[in-house]
């Protein structure tokens, strides 16, 4: 039997103990197309073959028959220059019959694969789909966990955003801090002197600056106390309420590109202190 690929169009030659075998399924050997060979059968003609030409000896002794016997003498009349006598049609070369191409060459028949993946049904291409809803979800939650995380930095960046980003922190219960940038803050000027009216009672003074251009949250001070050989002897943090006072609010933040002059007043008749130590820092 000859089925044939239709894939590939190639013509093949089975047998029928393979085919029941696989149930008629096999593998196309040139493009391993899978495909069931009883549906695509070609009929079968055996190739038709050119007519055996007679030999010529044969026809020769025919018409040699059929001619009226010669008389018979010890002689016989030399032949006509260039006629053909008896002798020499019978050593005449004999015409060969021509060699007929053998059908599978002729249909182009190939070789099937049999093996145990003949019968296997082609793979199902793979959903791609949930991958891709999945990868698109944990994007979202990677951009939401950016968003609360730098919230303040994007409120600073796109003012039009902060209504909504405080309506959205009122409703989740988060705050929406001010910028902390404390590499644009500065002590411009400090000064730590005895009261003149009560020699128990040491004053800092301070100028504290934000050179930034948006407001920031107000920074902590450290002072730090120290002695003859500049070791600490007493170290104090400032919140905002200490050296603003508790009548100022802090919400609003320090505006920018402005100055805070600070005087705060410091109980020191139990420390023997010569020196000291002033620097800002947020927590």
């Amino acid at each position: 039997m000859i089925t044939h690929c239709p894939s590939c169009h190639t013509h093949f030659r089975v047998h029928a103990e393979q085919l029941a075998a696989r149930a008629g399924q096999v593998r196309c050997g040139k493009c391993s197309r899978v495909f069931d060979a009883l549906e695509h059968l070609i009929e079968e003609t055996a190739p038709a073959r050119a007519p055996r030409p007679k030999p010529l000896f044969e026809a020769t002794r025919a018409d040699a028959a059929e001619a009226e016997p010669a008389p018979a003498s010890a002689t016989s009349e030399a032949p006509e220059p260039g006629a053909e006598t008896p002798e020499a049609a019978i050593s005449a070369p004999i015409l060969a019959e021509p060699v007929t191409a053998d059908a599978d060459a002729a249909s182009g028949a190939s070789s099937f694969y049999f093996g145990p993946g003949a019968a296997v049904e082609p793979d199902k291409p793979a959903r791609r789909w949930p991958w891709v809803l999945g990868a698109f979800l944990l994007l979202l939650t990677l951009l939401a966990q950016a968003a609360y995380h730098y919230r303040s930095a994007i409120t600073l960046l796109f003012p039009d955003t902060k209504p909504y980003a405080v309506a959205l922190c009122a409703t989740l219960g988060c705050e929406l801090p001010l910028p902390r940038r404390i590499e644009q803050m500065s002590i411009d000027a400090s000064d730590l002197q005895a009261d003149t009216t009560n020699p128990g009672v040491m004053v800092l003074s301070a100028t504290l600056k934000n050179r930034a251009i948006f407001n920031q949250q107000h920074p902590l001070l450290e002072l730090t106390l120290t002695d003859a050989q500049d070791q600490p002897v007493v170290r104090r943090v400032l919140a905002p309420q200490d050296y603003l006072g508790k009548a100022v609010n802090t919400q609003a933040g320090f505006a920018a590109n402005t100055e805070i002059a600070i005087k705060v007043f410091i109980e020191g008749s139990q420390v023997k202190a010569t020196g000291y130590r002033l620097y800002l820092f947020y927590p």
